[in-house]
């Protein structure tokens, strides 16, 4: 099993773990890491479910924008969990100023060893993670166990289209995408593909993260290569999700056939 530091530094679209102690400072401008609250309470709600009663499992929740968002909106009770001590606490702040903290529940840990001791769960969340669990068939199987019988899974990911290619091998094509679903037993039952608007913003979210880690070079000239590789490794990111990926956030259910 990769480290904790490898799984999350993975997560947040690069590879070097040297680059860990330093992403809350590079992201200190961002509280969205990726997933929009917005579309997932637009997902959740299409369902009709009576929200008061439900409970989540906010998996890699970084600074909490998505459970309080629930919390506030649906009222959910959420329990949080991150490997990055500064999310988790900026998450718990977020959750008071929002005066949801008695609905959210936000921790630091490992999401692949604190899953095994966790209960079930009327909503699981994998907000723009990666492959943290494996491709698509070992994550669905190693969440199941802990998903309600009328539960949903949301996974915040991208894919290409079956006749597309794409540089990066972790990326699926659409069609070995549904076959994996499938195989666990389950299948998408909604989506939200990323609009031209998501894209829009990208200019100035790296600009954010390029003023940051130019500001960390200042600070520590000796790491000047690490923050610049990460400088590129983001352009790389950004252009390949803007060009060569669909970004879309799935909700996925039990198959009833299966």
């Amino acid at each position: 099993m990769k480290s904790l530091e490898e799984s999350v530094v993975i997560a947040m679209d690069t590879t070097d773990t040297a680059i860990f102690p330093y992403l809350p400072y590079i992201l200190q401008d961002f509280w969205e890491i990726g997933t929009s609250p917005k579309e997932v309470i637009t997902l959740l709600e299409r369902q009709k479910l009576n929200h008061a009663q439900l409970d989540v499992l906010d998996l890699g929740c970084g600074k909490g924008a998505v459970s309080i968002g629930l919390a506030d909106k649906l009222r959910h009770h959420c329990l949080g969990i991150d490997g990055i001590e500064e999310f988790i606490s900026e998450a718990n702040s977020a959750a008071k100023e929002h005066a949801v903290d008695t609905l959210c529940e936000f921790r630091v840990g490992d999401i692949r060893k604190e899953i095994k001791d966790l209960g079930k769960y009327d909503i699981i969340i994998l907000g723009a993670i990666g492959q943290v669990f494996g491709n698509y068939y070992e994550t669905l199987t190693t969440m199941l166990p802990h998903l309600k019988d009328s539960g949903v899974i949301i996974i915040d990911d991208g894919y290409i289209e079956n006749n597309d290619e794409v540089s990066q091998s972790s990326i699926l094509n659409k069609e070995e995408l549904l076959y994996q679903v499938e195989e666990a037993g389950m299948v998408i039952c909604d989506e939200i593909k990323a609009g031209q608007e998501v894209f829009d913003n990208n200019e100035e979210d790296l600009r954010l993260l390029v003023q940051r880690c130019e500001e960390l070079k200042v600070k520590y000239p000796e790491k000047t290569s690490l923050f610049q590789s990460y400088i590129e490794n983001q352009r790389k990111e950004y252009t390949t999700l803007e060009q060569d990926i669909i970004c879309s956030i799935m909700l996925i259910k039990r198959n009833v056939i299966a």
